[in-house]
């Protein structure tokens, strides 16, 4: 009882971030249509540089934070006012294309800057763990990460829901036309999502520090993000606050129960497993609509 109470609160820790990276997918999707494939690259990019900034500069914790959610929406308005903007008026697919090889050269950029080895950033919170009624240990990492990427995620939802700029982002993902007829100004909101969502990625990469270590490898966590939008539903932010730490908790209790009997890898495949059976009969994701056109 008590390894699986673990494996349930490690679950919702990293599928919370899941989820906080799976906003930038679904953000960005909205608005513009395109599944941005560079997601998990930009998490891992920005992992390395909140490394450089505490490690290599010695730059203190707080500042180096702040620092390297800059760097994230810094990064987003260059992606979309000076490489996505180039694309406005081509094909849906040229842009997705362009996602993927941007993806690969944020990747050797990576190579070069920081090398393959795998990098620790320090502790965000201190180490030690609290028993709870003498049943479950927890680790205080793993209930920090959960309550942040919790708390963020709340923001997140009253910034898209009950601010200016945030409910113009909500009605462009619904009808760009109608947005901009209303004096909505399109072109920024583009540019804001871009920013937002890059600032999710950096979040979910300062996070990510103290889970994954930092590595390249580590950006395949936009796989799984994307898997988690996908299952949740594009259109839906609800349905990925959900499948996050459902996916999460999934994935650990696979680890401990399934990977023994096949000699490991059903951690990381049963995420997989769970989105081709969702996409083969709700192609829309759990929580997504079906868009219907008349003729």
């Amino acid at each position: 009882m008590e390894n699986i109470l673990n494996y349930i609160i490690a679950g919702l820790a990293n599928g919370c971030i899941y989820s906080l990276v799976a906003i930038g997918f679904v953000l960005i999707y909205k608005s513009s249509g395109i599944l941005n494939f560079a997601q998990g690259t930009i998490v891992i990019l920005n992992a390395f540089v909140f490394y450089s900034f505490t490690i290599q500069l010695g730059i203190p914790m707080v500042i180096a934070i702040l620092l390297t959610l800059a760097f994230g929406a810094l990064l987003g308005f260059v992606i979309e006012r000076f490489i996505l903007d180039r694309l406005i008026g081509q094909p849906i697919l040229a842009v997705i294309i362009l996602t993927l090889a941007f993806s690969e050269f944020l990747k050797g950029i990576m190579n070069l800057g920081w090398g393959t080895d795998i990098l620790s950033a320090p502790q965000l919170f201190p180490r030690g763990n609290i028993t709870i009624l003498n049943i479950v240990t927890l680790d205080y990492s793993r209930i920090a990460f959960l309550v942040i990427t919790f708390f963020l995620i709340i923001i997140f939802a009253i910034f898209y829901n009950k601010t200016k700029i945030g409910l113009a982002m909500k009605a462009t993902s619904d009808d760009t036309i109608a947005a901009g007829s209303v004096g909505i100004r399109v072109r920024r909101v583009f540019v804001v999502t871009w920013i937002i969502s890059c600032i999710t990625a950096a979040a979910g990469g300062i996070l990510v520090t103290n889970v994954m270590g930092i590595h390249i490898q580590v950006a395949e966590i936009g796989f799984k993000a994307m898997a988690v939008a996908l299952v949740g539903g594009l259109q839906s932010l609800p349905g990925i606050i959900i499948i996050g730490p459902a996916m999460g908790i999934i994935e650990f209790l696979s680890a401990a129960y399934l990977d023994p009997l096949v000699d490991g890898g059903m951690r990381d495949l049963v995420p997989f497993i769970i989105l081709l059976i969702v996409l083969i009969f709700r192609p829309s994701g759990i929580f997504g609509w079906k868009h219907i056109e008349r003729i």
